[in-house]
């Protein structure tokens, strides 16, 4: 792999010889952890407020069920659900707002890493070196330690236009380009994961990104902009 024609790409694509030892030993789940994720998901589940809800499994993906771990890396922990047919667009739509603000108003780390919770349907494709189920404390799919050809050209190209749209979005400062943008970002995303993998350019522009605090950034305007407007300075004189 080529990493030296586009610097910023080290902060993205990292392969190790083990798994990231604050989670795992010998390729099992700390118990400490686990139980704490678990914790979290039921947390989680309660916040989402659905009765009779459907739920196929607790898992972890992503870098760090894998060998590609940053100090950036989340720790992906998803809800797999089942959604009934007739339900399946206004449900979608409640997980989506709840995963949102459930991320924005809880910070939780395990051993430094955030934990970032999603409620992913378990008829939806699931892209992932490696899956882990923390509900049944066993491997779905075991990751390997692979080597990648990375399109660094094409992450270059892709950083430097979401970098400038990030730039003039903040100068903007404009509710709804930002919350746009944001999610044409998460859009490219999970894109690039469903057609090229961990080591797609989209998902490589979106780690780089992330490890340079844009989308912490981003994240923050879009909660300052709805807080000025929702509120009402006190009037003096």
């Amino acid at each position: 792999m080529r990493l030296q024609e586009f610097d910023k790409l080290s902060q993205a694509v990292v392969f190790h010889d083990t798994l990231n030892p604050a989670l795992w030993r010998d390729g099992q789940m700390l118990p400490d952890v686990r139980n704490k994720l678990m914790k979290i998901a039921r947390d989680f589940q309660e916040f989402l407020g659905v009765e009779n809800f459907d739920l196929v499994d607790i898992t972890v993906s992503g870098s760090n069920a894998a060998y590609t771990y940053t100090p950036n890396s989340d720790i992906d922990l998803h809800l797999v659900v089942m959604i009934p047919d007739a339900h399946d667009p206004e449900l979608r739509e409640l997980f989506d707002a709840k995963k949102y603000q459930y991320n924005d108003q809880f910070n939780f780390k395990i051993h430094g890493y955030d934990v970032e919770l999603y409620v992913q349907d378990v008829e939806q494709p699931h892209h992932s070196m490696g899956i882990f189920s923390v509900l049944n404390d066993r491997w779905i799919q075991k990751p390997k330690q692979v080597k990648a050809t990375v399109d660094d050209a094409s992450v270059e190209q892709k950083y430097n236009t979401y970098k400038g749209r990030i730039a003039q979005a903040m100068k903007d400062d404009d509710a709804i380009a930002i919350n746009n943008l944001w999610q044409s970002i998460r859009d490219m995303r999970r894109a690039g994961l469903a057609r090229g993998g961990e080591f797609s350019p989209e998902n490589l522009v979106f780690k780089i990104l992330r490890a340079e605090g844009d989308l912490g950034d981003l994240k923050q305007r879009i909660t300052d902009i709805k807080t000025r407007e929702m509120s009402l300075e006190q009037q003096h004189g």
